[in-house]
């Protein structure tokens, strides 16, 4: 008898450090037998704590205003902020808005990122070294490349971008980088270089049925990658009072995956466009991401032999 290996899934945490504490924390909860965290793992801002004088400090968040003690109030302050996603930073009034001013402030988000990620990897370490639940991690689109410093470094769990690693009876493929976006985010790729490294990396695979295809960006008009149709200035197209979606995700993804038919693949990108698609015989997920309300969306998968025996939807 076949033995199953169940594969627990979440993407798109954006330096959310409660989303990731219960990334952390499925692991006791779901038992499965691995676990990975796809791409878009840093925030993408930076929150100045302004400070009044010794011991007092103010910032604005979200439209609330807090004024707060350096006692305890102030670590819950910073706690808030970064459960949600962003980095806070204790600075004098105005510093913030001199670094922009400046251009330093995109080396200083840099280094809040990777003392996040760092800090991270040591507590997954603490969480899941004892249960001996392997995890790989990579970054996405939206992560600067510095970032693999940390993931290399990482006491437990392995950084599984471009390589074929093994899971079980299974052989894990991961891929972070994006076909372009409006935005220019760090690690975007034609569709033609995306197809290369693709190809590359199922060529070492020992059989591309029983791979599992971590790829960050979804497969194109999979309907796992509808998001909200820009114009050229950025703003949202709408129709009819609504907001109009069309597919954003890569043609590049898509012929891979109808090449080599994976068992499963597992994707996120797009926040909004959460569900299960099959393309051929592999199925394709993306759990989803709200990670601006610290609930962390994820997807279980139990494998057997060369068939996909369970899959569901979970949010915590």
């Amino acid at each position: 008898m076949a033995r199953s290996t169940k594969v627990y899934f979440a993407t798109d945490v954006h330096g959310s450090e409660k989303c990731f504490r219960k990334f952390l924390n499925a692991g006791a909860a779901y038992r499965p037998d691995v676990m990975i965290l796809g791409g878009d793992i840093a925030g993408k801002a930076i929150q100045a704590i302004e400070q009044l004088g010794p011991d007092r400090y103010t910032t604005t968040f979200r439209g609330h205003r807090y004024e707060v003690d350096a006692g305890s109030e102030l670590p819950q302050l910073e706690r808030m902020i970064a459960d949600l996603g962003y980095y806070a930073w204790r600075c004098p009034p105005g510093e913030l808005e001199s670094k922009v001013a400046d251009g330093s402030v995109d080396a200083l988000l840099v280094e809040l990122m990777v003392d996040r990620l760092t800090r991270w990897m040591t507590m997954a370490d603490e969480r899941l070294h004892d249960r001996g639940t392997p995890a790989f991690w990579m970054l996405g689109n939206d992560d600067p490349p510095v970032l693999a410093g940390p993931l290399d470094a990482a006491p437990w769990g392995r950084h599984a971008e471009d390589r074929v690693l093994p899971v079980g009876d299974y052989e894990l493929i991961s891929f972070g980088w994006s076909n372009p976006t409006p935005w220019d985010s760090f690690r975007e790729l034609t569709e033609e270089q995306i197809t290369e490294r693709l190809d590359a990396l199922f060529a070492q695979a020992r059989d591309p049925h029983r791979v599992i295809l971590n790829c960050h960006v979804p497969p194109y008009a999979s309907g796992l990658d509808e998001a909200p149709m820009l114009d050229p200035d950025l703003t949202v197209k709408q129709s009819g009072g609504q907001v109009k979606l069309g597919p954003v995700g890569s043609t590049a993804v898509r012929a891979a995956i109808e090449r080599y038919q994976p068992i499963v693949g597992l994707h996120g990108h797009v926040h909004e466009s959460a569900g299960f698609r099959r393309i051929g015989r592999t199925l394709c997920v993306n759990p989803g991401s709200d990670y601006g309300t610290g609930e962390l969306d994820g997807a279980l998968l139990t494998l057997s032999a060369d068939k996909l025996k369970t899959h569901q939807l979970v949010r915590g």
